[in-house]
């Protein structure tokens, strides 16, 4: 009888350890990328019409519904300032936000997708027109509001600063993610996405090259491609101020970098 209980007992033990792994497994987030689909309505507006930008996010063919963020950056052909506006989640992993735009000409927007650690961003060319459609219908959206139009702090750059011999305008795009809120003296991590010609710029050598105002050393800090196209390192920066982190890249031909602020509590 003692043999019966002891064999039972451990049967019951195998069974909870069993329980316990498969409970740590469903637990483990998905190593699969996440996809975008991107869409606008209307397809070609005219100026003044309010444009709808949507992104419908998911994993493994299955909505989601928690992004960490969703946001468009738009800018006119030709324009450095870029605007970027928050996106709204509407339901089934559908992200939308709502811009007019009054001036016509040639046109490009960014979508940027943060979710389940990984970051999903592509551009797309539109046009606006320089009057309505001849509907004349405003596609049902004149009764939203308008968000506000937000600086982002994830910067967006292309190319060099300055083209030179040294460093020719090579297409790369760079939208570099700084951390949230940098503080003095802790290390926080550095992110930069690459893209070119609208595909992911991986297996490039990338370095962060930091400094505060006039200082002539300069901290050089070598970053890790965490997924295709997208390269961090940790940083830890003494004082609070004002720094510059300059992002170069390296790959075959291309030599490149971009410049941009950083703020440090």
């Amino acid at each position: 009888m003692k043999r019966y209980y002891f064999s039972l007992l451990c049967m019951l033990a195998l069974m909870v350890s069993a329980c316990g792994k498969d409970d740590q497994e469903t637990a483990l987030p998905s190593s699969e990328p996440i996809d975008a689909a991107f869409s606008m309505q209307p397809a070609e507006p005219a100026k003044g019409e309010t444009i709808t930008f949507s992104v419908k996010v998911t994993q493994n063919g299955t909505s989601i519904d928690d992004a960490k963020e969703v946001k468009f950056e738009w800018w006119k052909d030709g324009q450095e300032q870029h605007v970027t506006i928050p996106a709204t989640l509407q339901a089934d992993g559908v992200y939308t936000a709502q811009q007019t735009i009054d001036e016509p000409g040639s046109y490009f927007v960014y979508y940027h997708v943060t979710a389940r650690d990984f970051h999903n961003m592509q551009k797309v060319a539109f046009s606006v027109g320089d009057s309505k459609h001849a509907s004349g219908t405003d596609n049902g959206h004149s009764g939203h509001a308008q968000p506000t139009a937000t600086p982002s702090k994830h910067e967006h750059g292309n190319g060099s600063d300055t083209a030179s011999p040294e460093h020719p305008a090579s297409g790369v795009d760079f939208h570099f993610m700084p951390p949230e809120t940098m503080k003095a003296a802790e290390s926080a991590s550095f992110t930069v996405h690459l893209m070119k010609e609208n595909q992911s710029f991986a297996q490039a050598a990338v370095k962060f090259e930091i400094w505060q105002g006039n200082e002539e050393k300069h901290n050089f800090i070598d970053a890790t491609e965490t997924q295709p196209g997208q390269y961090s390192a940790n940083a830890v920066l003494p004082t609070a101020g004002s720094y510059t982190v300059n992002v170069h890249v390296e790959k075959g031909e291309v030599h490149d970098h971009k410049s941009f602020p950083l703020s440090v509590q």
